[in-house]
C-alpha cells in the first residue's frame, strides 16, 4: 500500500521544543516540512477541552525539537530544519492607509 503523504499548506501545531510546551507554524511544500513563523511557549493549563488535549497528546509525541542560534533541529539529529522566512520587499514604496482609502474612493 501507498503511503498518503501530507499535502501542502500552512499548518499549526504542539510540540515540545526545548522541554516545554509549545505551539507553533510549518508549512509543507512539495512534500518538504518547513518551519515558518517561529513558535511561543504555553502551558497546558490553557487548554480546557478534551480535543485539544487530545491534539497536544499526539502532536507533542510527533513533534519535538531543539531550538537554539534561530535553529531548529529534531531531538537526537543533527540536521537542521529549514526555515522560511516571508520578508517583505524594500524596493516597492509602502503606501499608507490614507492614500489606499483615496485611490479606491471609500
Amino acid at each position: 500500500m501507498k503511503k498518503e503523504s501530507d499535502k501542502d499548506g500552512s499548518f499549526w501545531a504542539f510540540a515540545l521544543i526545548n522541554g516545554r510546551l509549545a505551539e507553533f507554524d510549518f508549512e509543507i511544500s512539495r512534500g518538504e516540512f518547513y518551519m515558518s513563523y517561529g513558535h511561543c511557549y504555553v502551558k497546558r493549563s490553557e487548554y480546557k477541552t478534551k480535543k485539544e488535549q487530545t491534539w497536544i497528546d499526539k502532536d507533542t509525541e510527533k513533534y519535538r525539537f531543539t531550538y537554539r542560534s534561530k535553529q531548529y533541529r529534531k531531538v537526537g539529529e543533527k540536521k537542521l530544519i529549514t526555515t522560511k522566512r516571508f520578508r517583505i520587499s524594500k524596493r516597492k514604496e509602502m503606501i499608507s492607509l490614507e492614500e489606499l482609502k483615496r485611490k479606491w474612493k471609500i
